[in-house]
């Protein structure tokens, strides 16, 4: 269990964390919560995104949890009314919530898997910084992108339409941060590298992957989920009142090599 330790870092914030019921997400919840501010964990998984908030209430911070899907707009506009009514303006977006479909170009259903990942990775961003765009301008508030290592580089798999959803994802934080900068709203992203979450384990699993990731990490391990907390932490804290439109590595080094 979390403990609050008094952190006046984010106090007085009010933080949205898709994808929150488990993985990174989760961490990314704990941690803003740690750093004092009210969380509203999301997840199309009731189930998940309900452990996380009580996880949080339980520690004594404050949260709630709300089951959204973020490829349906309809649901992210519900969303940001359940905030406003539940917790106030919206000062923290952080878009987590993703997915990682492999599927060759060519095959009968990549077309398919090419319309399911832009659907949540691409489209569930926008739509959700659509609809908390009024409170994160009534806020002056912080957006956080998920993007990747694969926003930088391809990574030598079947995974054209997720390598290529967070290159979209890193191009949309600089052109959003450049767009939004009049509203005095800052909008950064972090980019994972081999993180040890549910969405890694098949890869995990992969002896040829592993020896892979680790040849070309130089702190020859995975991340952990809860090290992805602290980057999103900084980056929607007064510490970081100058950052705009960074894409940061969190990957212990390998984009170095």
């Amino acid at each position: 269990m979390i403990e609050m330790n008094g952190s006046p870092l984010l106090n007085g914030n009010v933080a949205v964390v898709t994808g929150a019921g488990q993985g990174m997400g989760k961490e990314i919840a704990l941690g803003l919560a740690q750093a004092g501010a009210s969380v509203i964990c999301a997840d199309v998984n009731a189930e998940t995104v309900g452990s996380t908030a009580k996880e949080i209430i339980a520690a004594g911070g404050k949260a709630w949890s709300l089951v959204w899907n973020v490829a349906n707009e309809d649901e992210a506009k519900r969303a940001a009314d359940f905030v406003r009514e539940v917790a106030g303006n919206a000062s923290i977006l952080v878009n987590n919530a993703g997915i990682h479909r492999r599927g060759l170009v060519g095959n009968p259903d990549h077309t398919a898997t090419w319309h399911e990942v832009m659907g949540v990775n691409v489209d569930g961003i926008m739509y959700s910084i659509t609809a908390f765009l009024e409170q994160l301008k009534a806020t002056r508030g912080s957006i956080v992108n998920l993007a990747s290592i694969q926003s930088f580089a391809a990574a030598p798999n079947d995974t054209t339409a997720y390598t290529t959803s967070k290159g979209a994802v890193a191009m949309l934080t600089k052109a959003l941060a450049v767009e939004f900068a009049r509203y005095e709203i800052r909008v950064n992203a972090v980019a994972p590298g081999f993180i040890e979450t549910p969405q890694t384990e098949g890869s995990r699993a992969n002896p040829d992957r592993v020896a892979f990731v680790l040849s070309h990490t130089p702190m020859k391990r995975f991340g952990q989920g809860h090290e992805m907390a602290g980057p999103v932490v900084f980056l929607t804290s007064p510490l970081a009142t100058f950052v705009n439109g960074v894409v940061l590595p969190v990957d212990g080094g390998f984009l170095t090599l």
